[in-house]
This record gives C-alpha cells, sequence and structure tokens, in this order.
C-alpha cells in the first residue's frame, strides 16, 4: 500500500517531466524516420550497371529478404552471412555505412537469415530451423545468384555464427566459392565458451570485485543446457573488452542506430531485431545443433581458397583456438590467417577500412590471379 502511494505521489510530481519525455521521444522518431530518405538518396548508386535493390525471396518455401548493391553488376559476387545465428548486426541493415567501398569491386549480397532480421516472424516452424535447412538455403541462394549473375562462382564471407554455415558450404560446395573469409571463426564450440569463461573468471579476479566474481560464478561454467547463459556470460566479455575492444558505446549505438533509421527496415522491423526477438527464436530453436560444432573433427582439410579474419582481442570466438585449427587445416588452394590488432570480435566494425581492403587487394586480387 505504501508503495503503491508513493508510486502516485512520484509520478505526480513528474507529470511536467513525463510531458516532455513524450515530446522528445517524438521528434527523436521524426527524426530517426527523416533519416531513412536521407540515407536512401545520399547512397543512391547511379552507375549505369549498377544495382540497389531490396527483395523477397522463396528459400526451401519460406519468404526471406536479401539486399544486392554493386556499382557495376559485371563484377564479382560475394555474399555476406550474419552473425548470431539469428542476429544480422552487421547485415544489411549496416550495409550502407559499411561496404562503400566493397560496393565498386563487388556485387554485394547480404540475406537476412530464416529467422533474423527481415526474416523473422512468428509463423516460421520449428522445425524448420534445422542446419541442414540452413545449408540448403544458403546453397540454393548461391545457385540463384550464380545464374542470375552469369558467374560459376561467388566469394563467401561469414561473421561469427555466420561463419557455421559459411564453414560446411566452402566444405561441401568447393567447386562454387572463389574463396571463403570467416571473420571471427566459429571452430569448437564448447571449448570457446570454456575459455572465455575462464577469460571472464581471471578479470574478475584482477578487478578485486568480490560481488562480480560471485555474479560469474552464478553463471557457472559450460556446457550449457540453454543460450541465455551463454548471454549472461557475454556481457562480461563485453565488460572486459573481449567483444568490442574500443569505444563500446559507440560501436553498439551505430548499431543499434542501424536498425532504426535503415531503409530498408520497417520500424518495427527494427525493434523486433534489438530486443531479440529473432536471436532468441532462432538459438533456441538451433541451440542443441549449435553446441555440438566442431570443426576440428568435421572439417580436416578444404578445397577453396579460405581466410581467416580474427581481432586480436577476440573472446567470443577466441583467436587462440583460430590460429590452431589454421595450422592443422589442409587447405589445397591456400590459406591466410590475418590479425586485426585493435579489434575484438568486429573487426568489421572496429578496423572497417583494413577489412574492406584485404578482401579487394587481397581476397580478391589473389583470387584473379588464380
Amino acid at each position: 500500500m505504501k508503495t503503491t502511494k508513493f508510486r502516485n505521489m512520484f509520478l505526480h510530481r513528474l507529470k511536467l517531466p513525463v510531458y516532455f519525455l513524450v515530446v522528445i521521444s517524438f521528434v527523436a522518431f521524426i527524426g530517426l524516420q527523416s533519416c531513412k530518405p536521407y540515407l536512401s538518396i545520399s547512397t543512391k548508386i547511379t552507375t549505369p550497371n549498377g544495382i540497389s535493390s531490396l527483395e523477397e525471396i522463396t528459400l526451401g518455401g519460406i519468404k526471406q529478404w536479401i539486399f544486392i548493391r554493386g556499382k557495376d553488376k559485371n563484377n564479382p559476387v560475394l555474399i555476406f552471412l550474419h552473425g548470431g545465428p539469428g542476429e544480422p548486426a552487421l547485415g544489411m541493415q549496416s550495409s550502407r555505412n559499411l561496404d562503400t567501398e566493397l560496393i565498386k569491386h563487388f556485387t554485394v549480397v547480404h540475406w537476412d537469415q530464416l529467422g533474423a532480421g527481415k526474416s523473422y516472424n512468428g509463423a516460421i516452424p520449428i522445425n524448420a530451423m534445422t542446419f541442414n535447412r540452413w545449408i540448403e538455403d544458403c546453397n540454393d541462394l548461391i545457385d540463384s545468384l550464380r545464374s542470375r549473375f552469369n558467374t560459376p562462382k561467388v566469394f563467401l564471407v561469414g561473421h561469427s555464427g555466420g561463419t557455421i554455415v559459411g564453414m560446411k558450404i566452402a566444405h561441401k560446395f568447393p567447386e562454387k566459392i572463389h574463396a571463403y573469409v570467416g571473420v571471427s571463426q566459429i571452430v569448437n564450440y564448447y571449448e570457446q565458451q570454456k575459455i572465455s569463461y575462464n577469460f571472464i573468471v581471471e578479470e574478475a579476479k584482477k578487478s578485486g570485485n568480490t560481488e562480480i566474481q560471485n555474479e560469474i560464478h552464478a553463471i557457472g561454467p559450460p556446457p550449457y543446457h540453454i543460450h541465455t547463459k551463454e548471454l549472461e556470460k557475454a556481457e562480461y566479455i563485453v565488460k572486459y573488452g573481449g567483444f568490442i575492444r574500443n569505444d563500446v558505446m559507440k560501436e553498439i549505438g551505430f548499431i543499434l542506430l542501424s536498425y532504426l533509421t535503415s531503409p530498408e527496415y520497417l520500424l518495427l522491423e527494427g525493434i523486433k531485431t534489438i530486443s531479440g526477438k529473432g536471436l532468441n527464436f532462432t538459438r533456441n530453436s538451433r541451440y542443441e545443433e549449435i553446441k555440438k560444432i566442431n570443426f576440428t573433427e568435421e572439417v580436416k582439410s578444404l578445397k577453396t581458397p579460405v581466410y581467416f579474419f580474427q581481432g586480436k582481442h577476440d573472446m567470443i570466438t577466441p583467436t587462440v583456438q583460430i590460429e590452431e585449427f589454421f595450422n592443422n587445416l589442409n587447405a589445397e588452394k591456400g590459406k591466410r590467417l590475418i590479425i586485426f590488432e585493435n579489434s575484438a570480435h568486429l573487426p568489421i566494425l572496429e578496423e572497417n577500412e583494413k577489412y574492406n581492403d584485404l578482401l579487394i587487394r587481397l581476397v580478391l586480387q589473389e583470387c584473379q590471379k588464380k
């Protein structure tokens, strides 16, 4: 009773500020929405043979979305597989900002995978969210683009969760892939969870903060039976610089604003993605399969050129794992491991210029010479 009375008195005193908050929220809404046409116009592709196309496509009988951009449709096709799985944080909604150099040399295709971003809806059947279906969808997309752009092969770039399907596709269909680029590559899921947990335990000890140490102890070491335990752990990885190395608020702010200002996303789609609708749906439905990922056993060799782009400080997909996997991998057509010295899990964002330059002046040029 006292609590209710106090709350009512508090709200009464805040009546005027609440009005102000409503006004501010309305102004912010208008401002964000006005960014959409501005971004669309300012990044418009005007070259005669260019393309900028948001398209609904059918993969496996279910509608999904892709966004295609390039200055010249005769350029090689590059498909980007976003992470999560189920979290297109560096996907189509941020492509107008992150791909400005890439679209001069590639026809870049962003795919919001089934259950993620624009390709999420509550009617998707759980039995459609399997690894086999994921691979089939990706393969169908590749074949569709090969036919459409009259090219025998495509470049495939996967980030984090997207490297699961990326690695499987490169291993299974090398004849369709110019080169595979794994950014923050997942290797052995259980081992990466164990390494990252030990990392936050040690960092908490260094801090001397017993409250945080107890919170981390309450999460406990892997294996986890529900994916939310990983998300709890990830909060501390972020805190200790293993997710974003520099200026966490700036980079996360960029991602969130991208969802709200992208011309490709309706406001509700952006809000749903920010709130984790697709992420939770995808990870809940695929978690048992995700936990079993172990490419050290599944992929001993690749028949396509392979590149790993890895943030030195990454503790989501720990660098030590990628280095060991790289050293043991038999790559018939060559392999390279490039360390991004000033990045953690998001080198695409933290060192975007270097990321673009490597794709253009290393990956593309080396493949053109072969």
